[in-house]
């Protein structure tokens, strides 16, 4: 399967964004009117990149990746929903038998490619940066690995399906060479993945106003090795990220808050009627008003429904009766954490878990968690086995990252090491798993 990218050069647009690393946290994802810039004058100098890679971030952040296509599409596809009254593109998915058509998802998959392209654009221009020119780089190669890391979880088996990895992956693109392009395989892409990451750590400052960080780089590997189950580079990367003491453990009620969250390593920014984001995790989720399309099922419910859990608050089951609703997304705005510090310290516990060492380390990050969710009534003992460690881990992270599109990547992940733990009954390899990738979609 092919992708194109048919006259993207000639339609491509830089968003007319307030630029300027160093000037304010938010400036990335204001949003005014946008201006068409033609691509001689965008890219003349360092504040025409800033502004190319601006308009990278606002798709990043807008509504069919992290704004909530994403999450939404992962949910769909994993266990923990009640999908019985869902149809059209969403009954689909649910159901597993997507085709090449269907716009909700092929117009992720062409935002996701439009991000990488615009990174790329900054990438390839990087001789007109002066002292930005490696934190634009980083950023570039940041959003180019982000967009790669969630199309091959979607629209390809994954990392394990294969012995060397060579099964087919998804296009990769790190040029602006605007030609077909045929899928590479998972390897290469998972390869190149780590590559753009390791350089954005070196390149990427401390503290960046609101743009990605060296430790949103590092948070990023930690999620890239654990999802290839290398838990050695998982714990290594997870850990880097926890001991650098800039991140700590928040309440729940600020993790999807309009001020946001001390946990936060990555983020979308909302800003007040500019760029409210998280317009599709609203739209689906929301359950305050009306009952939401999106709701949890009744097995997903019995885990979350048990002594002292405190998340039980997350949950709406009394409003609409025989319905459960979650509560996350019940706000006008909020940031949107993408890489956090709860997600760190579950896979470093894992991590410790799965290579028997660092137990104690395990064992405190995970009684941190429990101390969290049970109010303080529940833990696990000092000494405990990695067995324990890890079933704690693992049951933890479906309820802390319920309806934030996590879900199906364990199903993978775990399935890829022998295990299937799909409650809905389907292997970890099963087609209807991977997204149906149209050779139509051309990314502009």
């Amino acid at each position: 399967m092919k992708i194109k990218y048919n006259n993207i050069w000639k339609s491509f647009l830089v968003l007319s964004v307030v630029a300027g690393f160093g000037t304010g946290c938010k400036n990335f994802l204001d949003a005014p009117p946008a201006n068409s810039i033609e691509i001689g004058v965008a890219l003349k100098d360092e504040q025409g990149l800033v502004q190319a890679m601006n308009g990278a971030y606002q798709i990043v952040g807008g509504t069919n990746m992290f704004g909530g296509k994403i999450q939404v599409m992962n949910e769909l596809l994993a266990d923990q929903l009640d999908g019985v009254q869902l149809s059209g593109d969403f009954g689909e998915i649910f159901n597993r038998n997507t085709s090449v058509f269907g716009a909700y998802k092929n117009d992720m998959y062409t935002d996701i490619y439009q991000a990488i392209y615009r990174a790329n654009i900054v990438i390839a221009n990087l001789d007109k940066a002066a002292s930005l020119k490696d934190n634009l780089e980083g950023q570039a190669r940041f959003v180019r690995a982000i967009g790669h890391f969630e199309a091959v979880k979607l629209w390809a088996q994954p990392f394990g399906f294969t012995a060397n990895n060579d099964h087919l992956g998804v296009p990769l693109r790190v040029t602006t060479n605007i030609a077909s392009q045929p899928r590479a395989t998972v390897k290469q892409v998972y390869d190149q993945i780590i590559a753009d990451l390791k350089i954005s750590e070196v390149k990427l400052p401390d503290e960046n106003n609101g743009y990605a960080t060296k430790w949103a780089a590092k948070a990023l590997l930690a999620k890239v090795y654990f999802q290839m189950n290398d838990f050695p580079n998982a714990y290594r990367y997870a850990n880097e990220v926890i001991v650098s003491n800039k991140f700590f453990l928040d309440t729940y009620a600020s993790r999807f808050s309009e001020t946001g969250s001390k946990e936060s390593v990555f983020k979308i920014i909302s800003t007040r009627g500019t760029y409210e984001a998280g317009g599709e995790l609203r739209g689906q989720f929301r359950s305050d008003f009306n009952l939401p399309t999106l709701r949890f099922n009744t097995a997903f419910w019995s885990t979350v429904n048990t002594t002292n859990d405190v998340r039980k608050a997350w949950f709406e089951t009394v409003k609409y009766p025989g319905f459960i609703a979650i509560k996350k997304y019940n706000s006008d705005r909020f940031e949107i954490p993408v890489l956090y510090l709860t997600d760190m310290k579950l896979i470093r516990a894992e991590a410790a878990a799965e290579t028997n060492s660092n137990l104690t380390v395990a064992v405190q990050d995970i009684n941190e968690i429990l101390a969290r969710a049970y109010g303080g009534t529940k833990s696990i003992p000092v000494g405990s086995s990695a067995s324990l460690i890890k079933t704690n881990a693992r049951f933890e992270r479906s309820i802390e990252m319920a309806g934030e599109g996590n879900r199906l990547s364990e199903i993978k992940r775990i399935g890829a090491k022998g295990e299937n733990i799909d409650r809905r009954g389907a292997v970890w390899n099963c087609n209807g798993l991977v997204l149906a990738i149209s050779a139509r979609r051309n990314g502009r």
